[in-house]
């Protein structure tokens, strides 16, 4: 739709909702969202409102999936993304539960096997 039309359509309407599911049921969207909270993680808490400023030092949060999380096994299938998860499907979010972070970048020397030659 062109910028011109939607101008023409007059002042957009702003609606609330009380839940995810209200939400999806009067506008299509979202019918697959998995509500989540901070709770989720072993150990992270919402950034502060007093002050959005803040730095935050990495060590003090864990992003890993804390158990019984409704992140675990929500996601979906995507081959050459979400594979090696460990339930019935992938966890939502960037960590597999029970599994450790993967590593990326460079990783240090490995002494060369014997048997490689």
């Amino acid at each position: 739709m062109r910028l011109s039309a939607l101008l023409r359509q007059g002042p957009r309407k702003t609606q609330q909702f009380a839940t995810l599911a209200a939400y999806a049921k009067a506008t299509g969207q979202d019918r697959h969202s998995v509500p989540v909270d901070w709770n989720v993680f072993v150990k992270a808490a919402a950034p502060s409102r007093e002050d959005p400023t803040r730095l935050y030092r990495p060590s003090d949060f864990d992003f890993s999936l804390r158990r019984g999380s409704a992140a675990i096994d929500r996601g979906d299938v995507l081959p050459g993304v979400t594979d090696g998860y460990t339930g019935k499907a992938p966890d939502l979010g960037a960590l597999e539960y029970d599994l450790p972070p993967p590593h990326y970048g460079p990783r240090p020397p490995q002494e060369p096997n014997p048997h490689d030659r």
